[in-house]
């Protein structure tokens, strides 16, 4: 079954007593491409994260955001040496200046350089314990999405094949008409030149001859079934097949605007149109095709 590259998933999970929320996207792209935003605590875990998205995933650009409920805290840090320092040099500048009052705490309290917010202490495997738990949920429910998007796909492109197929059968039945057609029209047009003389039957036979073999389009439908053939069978596989799902659709254009080449019908043109036209929708479902 067939993967849309389009999903979306969410989890939260909780290490000690901090909850944390877990966001995932992906959408279209030709390769894996994955960002991440988490907290400074998760920075470490980045890699651990694209790696575990990149097992289960092989096309597609991912989006990975993590929030936490409430920061963590970390512990409060004096430096002493500069609260020394400060005081020193209020005590100087009051005595230089004349100046009265005292010098207390609540004073110091307005040096931000005291007083600093230390890193809370990290333990990795804690962390990534609750983390994987997390994102282990996201990827799933993306997974699940992508899949269920991927199934509409399959039938929308199926359906649209058997069309294809349709439009190719009627090429095939009318390919023979356009020759005998031809060949009327050239007997009419002699006929109309050369009046009561008898029409030359081996010269219309060599030019209507002439004409089949250039108009001829049957190598190009037997390719174009077996394109189709191929098509089916990649839309039953559960691997990734969007690349080749895209240069087989190249393949199949390149057949119908030979056939188009060799079309001098009004018929057989239309349906190269309508065929080009089924095409096109295929190749922009293909686009979003892991």
């Amino acid at each position: 079954m067939l993967k849309s590259m389009t999903g979306y998933g969410t989890a939260e999970f909780s290490i000690g007593e901090d909850r944390f929320s877990l966001e995932i996207k992906s959408v279209n792209h030709r390769f894996v491409e994955i960002n991440v935003r988490t907290p400074d605590k998760f920075s470490l875990l980045e890699n651990k994260i694209r790696d575990e998205i990149k097992q289960h995933f092989s096309r597609g650009s991912f989006y990975v955001s993590i929030s936490a409920g409430r920061e963590i805290a970390g512990a409060i840090n004096i430096n002493i040496p500069v609260a020394k320092q400060c005081l020193a040099m209020l005590r100087g500048l009051q005595k230089e200046l004349g100046l009265k009052g005292d010098i207390d705490i609540e004073l110091l309290l307005k040096f931000k350089e005291i007083f600093s917010i230390g890193e809370a202490e990290q333990d990795l495997e804690k962390y990534w314990e609750g983390l994987k738990y997390g994102l282990s949920s996201a990827l799933g429910s993306l997974k699940k999405m992508r899949e269920e998007e991927g199934s509409a796909l399959s039938d929308d492109i199926a359906s649209r094949l058997n069309c294809m197929e349709d439009i190719a059968y009627e090429m095939d039945e009318r390919a023979p008409v356009v020759a005998e057609t031809y060949r009327e029209k050239l007997r009419q047009r002699m006929a109309n030149m050369l009046g009561n003389a008898n029409v030359d039957e081996a010269r219309l036979l060599t030019e209507v001859a002439i004409f089949a073999e250039r108009g001829n389009i049957t190598e190009e439908l037997v390719r174009l079934k077996s394109h189709f053939a191929q098509f089916k069978d990649m839309v039953k596989l559960g691997e990734p097949v969007g690349r080749k799902m895209d240069f087989l659709c190249q393949e199949i254009l390149r057949e119908i605007n030979t056939i188009g080449s060799k079309a001098n019908d009004s018929e057989l043109a239309n349906l190269v149109v309508s065929a080009k036209a089924e095409l096109e929708k295929i190749r922009e479902q293909v686009q979003n095709i892991e």
